[in-house]
């Protein structure tokens, strides 16, 4: 997630505004590559320039399987769920019903009592951009220091924060899984139903497949995440002990596949460039880590970015609005040389989206 980017580029010709979803023979062959190189199992990755969004896929949906990866596939996108929270954030400040300074303990002031005096002035704002001090719970460790006996999500997330917000404070700007559920508590609270329904509706809003949790679960024929078990490279099957919490939902337990994602993302690029007040303040209101977006500039362009990973699978996005273009790539693994090569892969997909578009400036 805090990768320093570089990114070359380059083109500022035209392509017809016809919006497509196309595969590419050239970015199969680059990402099939890969997979040679990094031992990645499967690999799905889009390219967005204008209102065309190029995609390929690669590989199988495990080390295991010859089920092979196409535009359909779910893959986890982790962290990248957070954008997505976000999001369902600021519909509810454009409906009335919160704003960036709205206090969690307004919202929830049945929790204040017990609550450590650090955190009774935390905003939503502070929630989104990891500005609330409160403990990352990135790591298992974290997760086995709450005690969880509810059944249903919504009281589940209550309990979690009843627990967290007894804690020790953290340093501002800590990234934090755990600020992102409080978020999404009180998105449900002035929604009037619970979080993974206000989230379904929207992705079902835009005939979006998904599934919470890891995407084998709901199909086999999804794909499966991996990592190294017992010194050996090995697929998480579906009953494998492994998940995230469901309470964690909001930050980063989403799975999407890269048809639907990448719409989600061309999403984004055009409403920055429409002046969308909303999107401008998700990317660039705060510099450096806005609400869901990291962000930073290159060239002098804005440029906004996410990764996610549960270490079974890993996700990259980034975007130049101005550009009007995008890159994301999803791994079903995220060994340390496999992440780097998903970097690598990025640069090779910008080359090739240059080239692309080169050819078709050609044509008389």
């Amino acid at each position: 997630m805090k990768k320093i980017f570089s990114i070359c580029v380059l083109f500022i010709s035209q392509l017809p505004m016809a919006q497509e979803f196309k595969q590419n023979t050239a970015f199969n062959k680059i990402l099939e590559q890969k997979i040679l190189e990094s031992k990645i199992p499967g690999l799905a990755a889009a390219a967005i320039y204008q209102d065309t969004i190029y995609y390929g896929v690669a590989g199988t949906i495990s080390n295991e399987s010859d089920v092979k990866i196409n535009p359909k596939t779910l893959f986890h996108i982790g962290s990248n769920t957070k954008a997505f929270t976000s999001f369902l954030a600021f519909q509810a400040i454009e409906n009335g019903k919160l704003t960036l300074e709205t206090k969690f303990f307004d919202v929830y002031p049945n929790l204040k009592n017990e609550s450590n005096k650090v955190y009774h002035q935390i905003t939503l704002a502070d929630l989104l951009a990891h500005e609330a001090q409160v403990q990352p719970f990135t790591s298992g460790l974290q997760m086995e220091l709450i005690k969880i006996t509810k059944e249903n999500p919504s009281e589940k997330r209550i309990e979690f924060a009843e627990q967290l917000l007894k804690l020790p404070t953290t340093e501002k700007g800590t990234y934090s899984n755990a600020g992102y559920v409080l978020a999404s508590m009180m998105i449900e609270k002035v929604e009037n139903k619970p979080f993974e329904e206000v989230l379904s509706s929207y992705l079902k809003s835009n005939n979006w497949d998904y599934s919470f949790g890891f995407p084998n679960k709901k199909d086999t024929k999804n794909a499966w995440g991996h990592w190294t078990e017992n010194n050996k490279f090995t697929a998480l099957s579906p009953t494998h002990d492994y998940n995230l919490p469901e309470y964690m939902l909001a930050a980063g337990d989403l799975s999407m596949n890269i048809e639907d994602y990448s719409a989600w993302l061309y999403k984004h690029i055009q409403e920055i460039n429409n002046k969308n007040d909303s999107f401008q303040k998700m990317h660039y209101e705060k510099e450096g880590m806005s609400y869901g977006w990291g962000n930073g500039k290159q060239n002098g362009q804005n440029l906004s970015f996410h990764d996610g990973s549960t270490g079974t699978f890993y996700t990259h996005a980034i975007l130049l609005p101005e550009q009007q273009i995008g890159i994301t790539i999803f791994a079903n693994a995220a060994e340390d040389n496999q992440v780097n090569a998903i970097y690598q892969l990025q640069q090779e997909l910008l080359m090739q989206l240059k080239k692309i578009v080169d050819g078709y400036n050609r044509k008389p």
